[in-house]
């Protein structure tokens, strides 16, 4: 599937290894690396379900709609599908595209 970032700054920053094991150490730069590998290799959510990285659905208002790949150390790449409204505008022809909201040790750890 296509994957996509919320905001430029974090489009930037998955796209430097380098600004991701500053940020996030290298086993963290790893994994988010190995989870935007799963999200672009999906063609589905259920592909990602059973795929390592522990995707699974998240609750509350704030996250809607929202999944989550375990990172390390309580850390999270949350992400939700795509509306098909915000795949027109962006020119996504695939019938499925991810939006990477962010990366967020929302358990506060």
């Amino acid at each position: 599937m296509e994957v996509r970032f919320a905001d430029p700054d974090l489009r930037d920053l998955c796209a430097s290894d380098r600004a991701l094991r500053k940020k996030y150490g290298a086993e963290g730069a790893r994994k988010i690396g190995m989870r935007l590998g799963a999200l672009a290799a999906a063609e589905s959510i259920d592909d990602l379900m059973r795929m390592p990285g522990r995707c699974h659905p998240l609750k509350g208002a704030y996250y809607s709609g929202c999944f989550a790949f375990c990172l390390h150390a309580g850390w999270r790449m949350v992400f939700r599908p795509m509306t098909d409204e915000e795949r027109r505008v962006a020119e996504i022809v695939e019938e499925i595209a991810a939006l990477v909201v962010e990366i967020i040790d929302y358990h506060g750890g």
